[in-house]
C-alpha cells in the first residue's frame, strides 16, 4: 500500500562495542609462546571483576556484590556475580566466561537466573528473586496480577491471572478466582501440568490468554488486535446473540492448527457484525480443496501455520481466486510480541487495539455493499487506517511519556507486567543497577515517586 504513514513505535538504538578479540601473544626471552592458560588465570579475572558504585545524598557508595563485563560474538554484557570475595568472584567470572564460550549466552543466563555460582552443580528451577522454586506458592503468589483486558472473559467476574514460564516459553493463564490463596493453588496446578505433561496438555486443560492480531496490510504493517481467552477442554461457550445486520452475513473461513485457538476464533469471529465464521480448517491442504470448490467471502490464515509457507499459499490461492480477500493473522502471548515478531519493516506500524467483537472494524463498511471483492476491501482498509490520524487530539499523550527513551519505555513496560528488577535485568541482559538508574530517570520524567504511580501513568497512554 502506498500510504503516507507515521511510525508509531520508537526505533531501538543499538550500541556495538568496537573492541576486538586480541591476537596478542607474549613470547618469552627463549622464544617460546607463553601458555594461553595464563590469559585465563584467576589473577587476570581478579583484575577484571569490579564493584558498582552509586551516589546518594552527595556520597559515593559501593555495593557489596561483584560484577564482570564479558564479550563474546559481538555481544558485551555486565553480569552480576554471587561470590562475596574478590578471589571467589574471579573464579566465578572465569567459569562463566568458559561456559559462554562453550555453550553460549543462554547457558550462562540460566545459571545466573538460578542465583547459584557458575561452578556449582545444576539446581532446580528457582525464582530470580527470593530463591524459591517456580512451583513454590510464595513464588507464584508474588506474580498474581489482574488482567486489564477482560472483555472476552465470559464469566465477567474479577479474577487473578499469572504468567507461567518453563523452558524458555511463557504464557498467561486466567485463574478463575479473585481469592489470592485459591488463585495460587490453581497456578500451582497449571504449572505442575506444564512440567509433567507439557504445554499442549496445559492448553487443553486450562484456558489461556492470547492476543489475536489480524494483519490488514504489510506495508505499512497495519493490524487490529484484541485479547481473547481460549476455551479449554470440552467446554462449549454459551452462544452470544449475533449482532443484528440487514441482509445475509458474510462467510468467513479460518485456517488454524491449534485446536483450542481454532474453537475460540470460530466463536469470536462469528460475533463480528455482518460476518459468520462458517468453516475452520486444521491445515492448508484440507482447506484448499474446499475453498476452490466453495469460495468464502473472507479467508484468514495463521501466519505461523506449520508445514507450509503462508505467503506462498496465499499467492497460489490469489492466482486461482483473485477476488477472494485473504489475510494473515498471528497468535501471541501479549501485544508486545506482535512488534517483537516483525522484522525488516521500513514503512511503519499501525497497531490498533479493539474489543473482541470489533476486530473487523477496518472492513465493517463492506457488509453494506453488494460486492465484496479484494479491491473494494483494499480501499476500505486504506481509508480506515488513514482516517485514524485525523482524530487524535493534540497533546493527548500523557505528559512525560514522550521524553522517555526506548530503553526506559521497555523497562517501564516490564514493570507494568509485574516483573521484579532482577527479572528485568535478566530479560534485557543488563545489570540490576542499570535497571535502577533507568527507573530513577523514569520517575523524574513522569514526576512520580513509586512504581505504582509510574505504571498508572504508563497505562494511561
Amino acid at each position: 500500500m502506498a500510504w503516507h504513514c507515521v511510525d508509531l513505535r520508537h526505533a531501538r538504538r543499538m550500541r556495538v562495542s568496537k573492541q576486538r578479540p586480541s591476537s596478542w601473544r607474549r613470547i618469552t626471552p627463549g622464544g617460546a609462546v607463553r601458555s594461553s592458560s595464563r590469559r585465563n588465570s584467576v589473577a587476570l579475572w581478579r583484575r577484571r571483576v569490579f564493584q558498582n558504585s552509586y551516589t546518594r545524598n552527595g556520597r559515593t557508595r559501593r555495593v557489596s556484590r561483584w560484577s564482570v563485563k564479558i564479550q563474546h560474538r559481538g555481544r558485551r554484557h555486565t553480569l552480576s556475580l554471587t561470590a562475596a570475595s574478590r578471589v571467589a568472584a574471579a573464579r566465578e567470572a572465569r567459569s562463566l566466561n568458559d561456559i559462554i564460550r562453550r555453550e553460549g549466552w543462554d547457558a550462562a543466563r540460566q545459571i545466573l537466573g538460578r542465583g547459584s555460582p557458575a561452578s556449582s552443580p545444576p539446581a532446580p528451577a528457582t525464582s530470580r528473586g527470593g530463591g524459591w522454586s517456580k512451583s513454590d506458592a510464595r513464588y507464584l503468589r508474588e506474580r498474581l496480577i489482574h488482567s486489564k483486558y477482560t472483555e472476552a472473559r465470559l464469566t465477567k467476574t474479577k479474577e487473578f491471572s499469572v504468567r507461567l514460564e518453563h523452558e524458555g516459553i511463557d504464557h498467561y493463564f486466567p485463574l478463575g478466582t479473585d481469592d489470592r490463596e485459591h488463585a495460587t493453588a490453581q497456578a500451582i496446578k497449571i504449572y505442575h501440568t506444564i512440567v509433567t505433561q507439557g504445554w499442549n496438555a496445559a492448553f487443553h486443560q486450562f484456558p489461556r490468554e492470547i492476543t489475536v492480531a489480524i494483519f490488514w496490510s504489510t506495508s505499512p504493517v497495519a493490524c487490529t488486535y484484541a485479547t481473547l481467552f481460549t476455551f479449554a477442554g470440552e467446554f462449549e461457550p454459551n452462544p452470544l446473540p449475533a449482532p443484528a445486520t440487514a441482509g445475509p452475513r458474510k462467510r468467513v473461513f479460518v485456517i488454524e492448527s491449534d485446536t483450542e485457538v481454532r474453537r475460540t476464533l470460530a466463536f469470536w469471529l462469528g460475533r463480528q457484525p455482518g460476518f459468520d465464521c462458517t468453516r475452520v480448517f486444521q491445515n492448508a491442504e484440507e482447506a484448499r480443496v474446499i475453498i476452490v470448490r466453495d469460495p468464502p467471502d473472507l479467508l484468514l490464515v495463521n501466519r505461523a501455520l506449520p508445514g507450509m509457507p503462508v505467503a506462498e499459499f496465499l499467492e497460489q490461492l490469489k492466482i486461482r481466486l483473485p477476488n477472494v480477500p485473504a489475510f494473515m493473522y498471528g497468535i501471541y502471548q501479549d501485544s508486545d510480541h506482535i512488534f517483537i515478531s516483525l522484522s525488516g519493516v521500513t514503512a511503519g506500524y499501525i497497531f490498533r487495539r479493539r474489543k473482541p467483537h470489533d476486530l473487523f472494524d477496518p472492513i465493517r463498511g463492506a457488509v453494506r455493499q453488494r460486492g465484496f471483492s479484494a479491491k473494494e476491501i483494499f480501499l476500505l482498509i486504506r481509508d480506515y487506517f488513514q482516517s485514524l490520524f485525523g482524530f487524535a487530539p493534540p497533546g493527548d499523550e500523557t505528559p512525560g511519556l514522550a521524553s522517555l527513551t526506548a530503553r526506559e519505555q521497555e523497562i517501564l513496560n516490564h514493570v507494568s507486567k509485574g516483573f521484579l528488577d532482577k527479572e528485568i535485568a535478566n530479560a534485557l541482559s543488563i545489570s540490576v543497577w542499570t535497571v535502577h538508574n533507568h527507573l530513577k530517570h523514569v520517575y523524574e520524567k513522569l514526576n512520580v515517586h513509586t512504581r505504582t504511580e509510574a505504571v498508572l501513568k504508563y497505562l494511561q497512554k
